[in-house]
């Protein structure tokens, strides 16, 4: 039986590269080595390169995404994302496999261009009956006194300050006094040229994966996650300060009612393959914080957590995924 060829992007452009090259190796680690050739491409703003297992770096031909090893070229049957931050969470480099006609797994261009912009996500889901937080956008070209006294005037402490197109926390403060703006907007404008500033909404964090496969949409169970920190951090994330329950602990009617919403937006998004849809739990009411639609896939991240829950072996998991993605261009119109 002939192999499938499975490019595993990772790295990007980002401040998430650090987080794409533990996702990368969980996918590699667990991908059907039966059924798949796996390639891991390092995508950096320096180079494209095919890493092979000693570590050797082969340029990819941007032309065609082939590489060449020992006088033979190589190119791949599917691309599966583990690449967070630009340029695959923004759409951009799903533009450039549309242009050269190679598959890939997950949500395509446009849509993820949208739910990347956390403003632009929350306009577009707006008339959707979700609920979400009050917010505003600001620009790097305004004055920074400008945007704290905006804030200021519009907003009640304490706020989330935050890049509207980053993740894994980068560049996020909460902001508990006036005095503390200045310095939170210029750490945020740190990680893009938009900051979105959100009202604070008292709660329980939650967060709930879901994915289609052949047209079915499930959600997983939901996670709860109690941070060390005063939210939901980056160190929290991936450095261990926060306790993360699966399944969490609440109703099985608040369970259905968080899948209902996470499974609505997801199709509202207009997402494909999978993706972790996060709230704020207030009262008996789910608060939309954003989609991640290449959610992290590392030893420590939620969706991992979720399938092992749901009795999925991560190896069957990602098979489906990949399937899923050979699925999608099967019933493409030509």
């Amino acid at each position: 039986m002939t192999k499938s060829r499975i490019a595993v992007l990772t790295g990007g452009y980002s401040a998430e590269a650090n987080i794409s090259y533990k996702s990368a190796a969980t996918v590699i680690n667990h991908l059907d080595k039966n059924l798949f050739d796996t390639y891991l491409i390092d995508i950096s703003s320096n180079r494209w390169a095919y890493i092979d297992d000693e570590k050797q770096a082969f340029i990819i031909d941007k032309n065609d995404f082939s590489f060449t090893k020992n006088n033979q070229k190589t190119q791949f049957d599917l691309v599966f994302f583990a690449l967070h931050g630009t340029p695959a969470e923004d759409g951009k480099i799903q533009g450039y496999f549309d242009m050269l006609g190679i598959k890939y797994c997950g949500t395509n261009m446009m849509e993820m261009a949208l739910s990347f912009d956390k403003a632009a996500t929350k306009k577009y889901l707006k008339s959707s009956n979700i609920l979400m937080a009050d917010s505003f956008l600001y620009y790097k070209t305004e004055q920074t006194s400008h945007i704290v006294d905006h804030i200021s005037k519009h907003l009640s402490m304490p706020v989330f300050v935050k890049p509207n197109k980053n993740g894994s926390s980068y560049g996020v403060t909460k902001v508990s006094k006036v005095e503390e703006l200045e310095a939170a907007v210029v750490n945020g404008f740190e990680f893009d040229d938009e900051l979105i500033v959100e009202a604070f909404i008292s709660g329980r964090e939650m967060t709930c994966g879901v994915y289609q496969l052949n047209g079915v949409l499930t959600a997983l169970s939901p996670t709860e996650i109690k941070s060390q920190n005063d939210f939901f951090d980056y160190k929290a994330k991936y450095l261990g300060q926060s306790q993360e329950i699966t399944p969490a602990e609440i109703s099985p009617a608040l369970t259905e009612k968080i899948q209902q919403i996470s499974m609505h937006a997801f199709k509202e998004l207009g997402l494909k393959s999978h993706a972790r849809i996060d709230f704020i739990m207030n009262g008996d009411e789910f608060y939309f914080l954003e989609a991640n639609t290449i959610p992290g896939l590392t030893d420590e991240s939620l969706i991992p957590q979720q399938v092992a829950h749901a009795g999925w072996a991560l190896k069957d998991f990602f098979t489906a995924i990949v399937k899923e993605g050979f699925r999608k261009y099967e019933n493409a119109h030509v």
